[in-house]
């Protein structure tokens, strides 16, 4: 069912309409935009990554890219992120690319976290804290992002950097089933996203 939503952004109105329409739930200064996507079944099929660390990225025009300047509710670690908290996840962007920390209270079960990120940019990984049981691939092209972590009510995550793309989308999901937006934490906040899958893009 297509929805669509007004955004209000520094004095500017921009009208989305899409598939599922993707935002947060922030004052109308804290972002630029944050639009809508739905990820693609038919994704290529994944390669290994060969796990390197991730450069940082270039450092040209707004924000450090040419491309335009991140909405704001994204950036920044969350202070209030900690291991065993609620089952979700994290996710942030900061001066090394882009973060994407899972977990869930240590009661002794397992939880699959597992999720897509697509960007028009390749990307480039690595893991943080992860263990033999956790997994995460690159699409031949580079540009979509698969991962599936094992948690145990620890910290599993990925950091990554797109080369300044204009739009990277997440979808996430736990034990098989799309997580809540309110279970996706967004920037130094840990702002809910609205919807899930969702689209972040630079404007410049």
């Amino acid at each position: 069912m297509k929805r669509s939503g007004v955004f209000r952004t520094a004095g500017v109105l921009t009208a989305l309409t899409s598939a599922a329409v993707v935002g947060v739930a922030v004052s109308p200064a804290a972002f630029a935009t944050t639009t809508a996507t739905t990820t693609a079944t038919n994704s290529p099929a994944p390669v290994p990554s060969n796990g390197s660390t991730a450069p940082q990225p270039s450092s040209t025009g707004a924000n450090g890219c040419r491309t335009g300047k991140l909405p704001a509710v994204i950036e920044g670690a969350p202070d209030s992120y900690h291991a065993g908290d609620a089952r979700g996840a994290w996710i942030w962007h900061g001066s090394s690319g882009y973060a994407i920390r899972v977990t869930h209270p240590q009661d002794g079960h397992l939880v699959e976290f597992t999720g897509t990120v697509t960007a028009n940019q390749p990307i480039q990984v690595k893991g943080v804290q992860l263990e033999a049981s956790d997994n995460y691939w690159l699409s031949s092209d580079h540009k979509t992002l698969y991962f599936a972590f094992a948690n145990k009510g620890h910290t599993d995550g990925i950091d990554f950097v797109a080369n300044c793309a204009s739009r990277v989308s997440f979808n996430l999901r736990a034990d098989g089933a799309e997580l809540t937006p309110a279970k996706i934490h967004l920037g130094a906040h840990a702002v809910s996203a609205l919807s899930n899958p969702f689209t972040v893009e630079r404007r410049k």
